[in-house]
């Protein structure tokens, strides 16, 4: 069946075994293209995707197969509709893709396409999205260098009647619409009137709250889209990671109602690594003569691994779209730590013994709480974080605090520090519900605490009725194989969100086979609910084999 030279050609690429390819590509076609293509109510514009790979000629290279594919997916599919006007049938359109198959230029020339005459939809502004003004702005540049020093100085006239191009934006005049930068911040996202956003490294984003503000100018316009061109990360639990799995359904199975176009590339074993040739898989770009130079960087990475071990999850990551975690530095692999999520293995009750910890490194920062429980070989956490809203990195934690904070994980402080009072009492009223035989708090900071803690029946240095543990390094060196056991082998539950997100932050720390723990980014990704488990585990032989009680018994402090 013929549908359309660019279509066509990539259907016979990837069905013939042409090029190499992951199972995904195979999907895309059986599950999220071909029925499309086969309904009565779908029709391919083959002459409208040739107007628009006309613009080829301004740029100084060609479109690549995947990308020609793509764009004719993107501009040229319609959904018909009696009594209505046709429509494009992908609104939603996902790449990822490796590093370097050359996503930027893709987006130069989308953006170029959206905004012309060629494209004809008046006031179709494109909003690019990324996460600082260098990224956001890499694409602007490139056209406004493409139509201030044109490949071809007969060109110069035509790129002058039709575009005006300053280093903020591009605009097309005739369609009085605009590709122009935008940067995570909610500056300026407001009341934009917008028919396509494109997300550069949406690996990078952690909340949605920027990017649903930018969104909801979408579908007031005529053929609105939404576009994600990105690598693959090591943040885990962000916004890719639930599209990633939205992404694995679409591909699973034909869904007549899906609107979204997944256009997945990655390596399918870790062992392909080191094989360039398996490398297409990830990198499409690859397999042509134009993108030589990068073969050969490619190829001198993969010499030099050894020597650089450090550089091994990056490669994994963002040339192999792979991502795993660092052997040396990961405190558990990512699909333990999201198995801490799961609903307990035993109930959590009222009079059930557990103890605690506390993480309270700055008063204007965060501070973690965790009870931990145990039941023969299965733990279980409650876990709740102070943020002081105060705090000078908050501004630029790209994670939801504010949804967490709705969802009761964690309360933000509106004051210029967090009052040592206000973890005392969330002990103390954790204390009216279950018997805390012990609370860890760092040795080095219990000052900070403890005459707020003695307020409520607590005293670190009480020598007669011993309940605050202070936390010492060695501590931490012994409980480093127990929490290890636990992730490993899934023996804890009672994660939440934050919890995840807090652990992720964490890395390993070997000195001379004593593990400690500290932050993989020393400002913004914080740790302290994971330290706080870790104080919490460091007294867990205060726990009994079997906490759960038969009866409610009275909390363990004394009011």
């Amino acid at each position: 069946m013929s549908y359309e030279p660019n279509i066509d050609e990539w259907i016979y690429l990837i069905k013939g075994n042409h090029i190499e390819h992951c199972k995904e590509q195979e999907l895309l076609l059986d599950n999220n293209i071909i029925p499309v293509l086969e309904r009565k109510d779908v029709f391919v514009d083959a002459d409208r995707i040739a107007r628009g790979l006309s613009l080829q000629k301004y740029f100084p290279y060609e479109l690549l197969p995947w990308e020609k594919f793509q764009f004719a997916i993107i501009a040229g599919v319609f959904l018909q509709t009696p009594g209505q006007e046709d429509d494009i049938f992908f609104h939603v359109i996902r790449d990822i893709i490796g590093r370097g198959a050359g996503k930027n230029g893709f987006i130069d020339f989308l953006a170029f396409y959206f905004i012309s005459p060629l494209h004809g939809v008046r006031g179709y502004n494109v909003d690019l999205i990324a996460n600082g003004e260098d990224q956001a702005a890499t694409s602007i540049r490139d056209v406004y260098d493409i139509l201030d020093d044109p490949v071809n100085p007969r060109f110069a006239r035509a790129l002058a009647s039709n575009y005006k191009w300053t280093a903020e934006k591009i605009i097309g005049k005739k369609m009085h619409a605009e590709f122009r930068l935008n940067t995570t911040s909610t500056k300026n996202k407001d009341s934009k009137r917008t028919g396509c956003i494109i997300y550069d490294e949406k690996h990078q984003y952690t909340d949605t709250t920027n990017m649903n503000t930018l969104k909801s100018g979408l579908g007031k316009m005529k053929w609105w889209r939404e576009i994600t061109i990105t690598t693959d990360g090591h943040i885990r639990d962000g916004v890719l990671d639930d599209e990633k799995a939205q992404n694995e359904e679409i591909l699973r199975e034909y869904n007549p109602l899906n609107r979204t176009f997944v256009n997945w590339f990655r390596i399918e074993d870790e062992s392909e690594w080191d094989q360039v040739d398996k490398l297409v898989k990830a990198n499409p770009s690859l397999a042509y003569p134009s993108f030589h130079s990068l073969r050969t960087t490619i190829e001198q990475e993969i010499m030099n691994m050894k020597a650089t071990p450090e550089y091994y999850p990056e490669f994994l990551a963002k040339r192999c779209n792979y991502p795993v975690s660092d052997p040396q530095k990961a405190v558990a692999e990512w699909e333990d730590i999201v198995a801490c999520c799961r609903g307990p293995a035993f109930a959590i009750k009222p009079g059930m013994t557990c103890v605690g910890g506390v993480d309270y490194t700055k008063t204007n920062d965060f501070v973690g709480c965790i009870l931990l429980f145990r039941k023969g070989e299965e733990y279980g956490i409650l876990h709740h974080s102070f943020i002081c809203r105060r705090s000078k990195d908050l501004p630029n934690i790209h994670a939801p605090i504010e949804k967490w904070a709705e969802q009761g994980i964690c309360e933000i402080v509106e004051d210029v520090e967090i009052p040592p009072d206000l973890v005392a009492n969330w002990f103390a009223d954790m204390g009216r519900r279950y018997n805390i035989a012990m609370i860890g708090i760092d040795n080095y900071r219990v000052s900070l605490l403890n005459a707020a803690f003695r307020k409520v029946g607590l005293d670190a240095f009480d020598k007669k009725e011993k309940r605050i543990w202070l936390v010492r390094p060695s501590d931490i060196i012994k409980a480093s194989p127990i929490i290890n056991s636990l992730f490993v082998n899934q023996k804890l539950a009672g994660f939440d969100r934050m919890m995840c997100w807090y652990t992720n932050n964490t890395k390993t720390i070997n000195n001379n086979g004593n593990i400690t723990y500290g932050k993989i980014e020393p400002k913004l990704r914080k740790t302290d609910g994971f330290m706080a488990f870790v104080h919490a585990v460091c007294c867990a032989d205060y726990l009994p084999e079997v906490t759960e009680l038969p009866d409610i018994q009275i909390g363990a402090f004394t009011f």
